[in-house]
């Protein structure tokens, strides 16, 4: 009833080829990336900027919590 469960060792081929699908699914990624912003560069400026004013909105907040909770305390 309390036999001792086997050993479990690492498939190295199907290990392989998990590595080798998930390096084709990123090198398909990156050329679609790269072409994307070879088409359209202001685009990616537009992201950015967008992505960094969310970012500096949120940090604004939450400094503003901070202060709250410290002046509150």
């Amino acid at each position: 009833m309390n036999e001792p469960l086997p050993l479990l060792a690492p498939d190295s081929a199907r290990g392989e080829r998990t590595r080798a699908r998930c390096h084709d699914r990123l090198a398909a990624r990156r050329r679609r990336v790269e072409a994307r912003n070879r088409q359209n560069p202001g685009a990616v400026a537009v992201e950015r900027l967008l992505l960094a004013g969310v970012c500096l909105v949120y940090l604004i907040s939450m400094a503003g919590n901070v202060l709250r909770v410290v002046a509150g305390g």
